[in-house]
C-alpha cells in the first residue's frame, strides 16, 4: 500500500475528517504484520480499536429485557393513583384525631366553668407545703449529679497540661536555631 496515501489518511483521522471507509482502509493496514517503523504507535492505536470493538460485540443485548421490565402506562396511573389514595387517608385520620381530641379533652381543658378547691385553708401552710416539696425534689436532683464528681478531677488534671502548651510555645520561638545547628555538622569534624 502507498504510504503516503496512509500518511493522508491519519492526518485526516486524527483530525476527525476521515469517512469510515478511510477508516476501514487504515485498520486493514495496521491489522498487517507489514508496518512502517514510523507507523508502529500509530498501528498500537489502531490495535487497540479492534479489541475494543470486539469487545463490545461480546456485550449481550439486553434491550428487550429493559422493555420488559419497564411498566405499562396504565399501570403507573393505578400506582399514581394508589398514591393519592393514601394521602388523602392519612389527611383524613389526621383530622379525625384534631376532631377527637377536641370533643374528649375540651371539657377538661377549655371549661373554666369548674372552680378549683383549696387543699390549705391557710397560705402559710401551702407555703410550707410547696417549700418542703421543691427541697425534696432539689436533693433528687443533686443526687443524681454525685457521680459526675469524678469528671471535675479530670478537669483539673487537663488543665495542669495547659502548662506544657506554654512550653511548646518556647519551643516554637526557638525554630530558627535550626538552621544554625544544620550549619554545625558542616563545621565539625
Amino acid at each position: 500500500m502507498d504510504l503516503k496515501r496512509i500518511k493522508v489518511l491519519l492526518e485526516k483521522y486524527y483530525k476527525g475528517e476521515t469517512s469510515l471507509e478511510e477508516e476501514k482502509i487504515l485498520r486493514e493496514y495496521f491489522s498487517k504484520e507489514d508496518v512502517g517503523p514510523e507507523f508502529i504507535s500509530d498501528r498500537d492505536i489502531f490495535m487497540h480499536q479492534v479489541q475494543e470493538n470486539e469487545n463490545i460485540g461480546n456485550i449481550p443485548d439486553i434491550s428487550d429485557e429493559i422493555w420488559k421490565s419497564l411498566s405499562s402506562p396504565e399501570e403507573y396511573k393505578e400506582k399514581k393513583n394508589s398514591k393519592l389514595t393514601y394521602l388523602f387517608l392519612r389527611i383524613a385520620a389526621g383530622i379525625l384525631i384534631l376532631v377527637g381530641s377536641y370533643y374528649i379533652l375540651g371539657d377538661q381543658v377549655l371549661n373554666t366553668d369548674q372552680n378549683v378547691a383549696d387543699t390549705f385553708s391557710e397560705p402559710e401552710m401551702a407555703y410550707e407545703q410547696a417549700k418542703e416539696t421543691l427541697l425534696y425534689v432539689s436533693a433528687l436532683l443533686n443526687n443524681g449529679t454525685d457521680h459526675l464528681e469524678p469528671i471535675h478531677k479530670i478537669n483539673e488534671g487537663t488543665q495542669k497540661l495547659n502548662t506544657i502548651s506554654r512550653l511548646n510555645d518556647g519551643i516554637k520561638k526557638l525554630e530558627p536555631i535550626k538552621k544554625y545547628t544544620k550549619a554545625d555538622k558542616y563545621f565539625k569534624q
